[in-house]
């Protein structure tokens, strides 16, 4: 009961779809038509802030209630900021300076529309739509060591063409603090109206920036936004602000290294009339660095000994990047 309350909890707050489809990188013929062209912004609700204990977890759904429950009060009563809109502020200014695109106002009010025909008919008036949800977002203990938690986030970034409601590009990021260092208590976590805790959030949100602007946007060192020293060490807040520099037409100064691990799924799908898309899936490539020496791998607390880890979740710690679903929620 352990091991399948653990599993599932953590499949949850990474957000992986059942259903997957295919991996859109900008291509530069689609990077060349979005000069000049008005890009539309959207805003979602936050996932559930998944809060998971030993002691949450030993009562299966009602233990999965109750994280759900203790996250959202913890994410309202110290206003933890959903990295979403750190991710869609850098990544569609990113658009602007790279692209020449046109971005509009943000939405003022959060949507539930998540696939790409209903996006695009909500922004008729855009040429294009970027939409960024977060899939989930959590800490949890290591089984290893219960006084101890990591802290996990996921989101996806679509951009869609509203005239044709065609997926222009597609990728989703999943970023961990398993590897990066000493480990914080949940006291240390939730001290101080969070501050840990929104430090290590929007860190996430900003390695998940570089990456998909790397792999998804295929953005140059000069167009980059930037990783600034305070957000480099997730478990570490600096004096900085927890923000990222906004990406100037002056190259950028490298970005710190990230531990990036995982792999790339790709499908050949067939476009249906409201734009969805078919699920089938192809493994194509195996992207993966050495990791970072620091603790052992979570595993399920279970009295028999070490289980294997959750499957599809973040491989070794730091940083995936993978295709989700776009026919419906993460």
């Amino acid at each position: 009961m352990h091991r399948m309350v653990w599993v599932g909890a953590l499949l949850l707050v990474v957000g992986q779809a059942a259903g997957k489809e295919k991996m859109i990188p900008l291509s530069a013929q689609d990077a060349e038509a979005l000069r000049g062209k008005t890009v539309a912004l959207t805003q979602h609700e936050p996932p559930s802030f998944m809060a998971m204990t030993a002691g949450k977890a030993s009562f299966a759904l009602f233990g999965a209630a109750a994280m759900a429950s203790a996250g959202n009060e913890l994410v309202r009563q110290n206003g933890v900021a959903d990295p979403a809109g750190l991710v869609r502020d850098q990544l569609g200014g990113a658009l602007g300076q790279a692209f020449g695109a046109q971005l509009l106002p943000l939405d003022a009010t959060p949507t539930k529309a998540v696939k790409p025909a209903e996006l695009a008919r909500l922004h008729a008036d855009a040429d294009y739509v970027l939409d960024v949800r977060s899939g989930g977002w959590n800490y949890a203990y290591f089984a290893t060591q219960w006084g101890r938690y990591w802290v996990g986030y996921s989101v996806q970034v679509m951009l869609v063409e509203t005239a044709n409601k065609r997926v222009v590009s597609n990728l989703a990021c999943a970023a961990n603090t398993i590897n990066d260092g000493e480990p914080p208590t949940r006291e240390a976590l939730h001290a101080d109206q969070a501050r840990l805790l929104k430090h290590v959030t929007a860190a996430l949100g900003a390695r998940c920036v570089q990456l998909l602007g790397r792999e998804q946007f295929r953005l140059t060192a000069a167009h980059m936004p930037v990783l600034p020293p305070a957000l480099a060490n997730t478990l570490r807040p600096g004096t900085a602000p927890a923000t990222l520099t906004a990406a100037t037409d002056t190259p950028a100064p490298a970005a710190e290294p990230l531990t990036d691990s995982g792999h790339v799924e790709v499908a050949t799908p067939a476009v249906a009339a409201d734009g969805d898309t078919s699920q089938a899936v192809q493994t194509v490539a195996v992207v993966e660095q050495a990791a970072v020496p620091g603790v052992a791998q979570p595993v399920a607390p279970a009295p028999a000994g070490p289980a294997d880890p959750a499957p599809a979740a973040t491989g070794s710690g730091g940083t995936n990047w993978r295709q989700w679903s776009t026919r419906g929620g993460l």
